[in-house]
């Protein structure tokens, strides 16, 4: 004969599966990045879509007060049977890369913001995913290479905004005109105040022919189109 639990245990244990659901869902809310998956399923991602952020590295950070520029750092997304991933230089690991609800965890849709170069975009609605030139120069070529300390072409190294101004120069688009460092930081207020006129120009002089990529340069060349928010 098959033993009955009795009403009251039958109760306790309904309540038992109740409360590990609650649990589980809770968990499942507060995963870091959880926000950012939701947002994710809204966005129409593609493979070489450009995120743009801040508070990544201290170099990217000067770039950036240097230019007066929005956005100090640039990730290029690729695809993966985990999901999206986002290629980014890294000052301590060099280029690496990270799932992309890790990119962007923490961050509000106006803390960061993805564009797209239409001109390299191979993806269509309804036709299969491609990696496209900028995706492929991201994990082929840029990645694990070490981080541009020098910021300078030609290389082994990438900073900043430089490995998706290659990709696109490898795709045979010129996304922008690469400034001139001694031209970025003539009108930053923190640069002119970190020591006399004379010192620092005599400094800067010594690199009048070294140009530079920036987020700036990209977002400048009107060839990207904003895709989020």
């Amino acid at each position: 004969m098959a033993l009955r639990c009795p009403k009251h245990r039958a109760v306790a244990i309904s309540g038992l599966i109740i409360v590990a659901f609650l649990r589980a869902s809770l968990a499942s809310a507060q995963e870091p990045g959880g926000t950012q998956m939701m947002a994710e399923a809204e966005w129409d991602w593609h493979p070489g879509d450009l995120l743009f952020r801040n508070d990544l590295n201290e170099l990217d950070e000067l770039i950036r007060q240097a230019e007066g520029g929005k956005w100090a750092s640039i990730g290029i997304l690729r695809a993966s049977s985990g999901g999206p991933r986002v290629v980014h230089a890294d000052q301590e690991q060099g280029v690496t890369e990270v799932m992309l609800y890790e990119f962007v965890d923490g961050l509000t849709g106006s803390d960061y913001a993805a564009y797209r170069l239409a001109s390299l975009d191979p993806n269509a609605p309804g036709l299969q995913m491609e990696m496209g030139p900028l995706a492929s120069f991201s994990l082929l070529v840029a990645y694990d290479a070490p981080h541009d300390d020098r910021i300078m072409f030609g290389n082994d190294g990438y900073y900043n905004a430089e490995p998706p101004f290659v990709a696109a120069l490898n795709g045979g688009v010129v996304p922008g005109k690469p400034i001139r460092l001694a031209d970025l930081g003539r009108n930053s207020l923190p640069l002119q105040n970190a020591q006399s006129p004379d010192e620092c120009w005599t400094e800067i002089s010594k690199w009048n022919g070294l140009a530079v990529v920036t987020p700036g340069v990209l977002l400048g060349s009107d060839l990207l189109t904003q895709v989020y928010p």
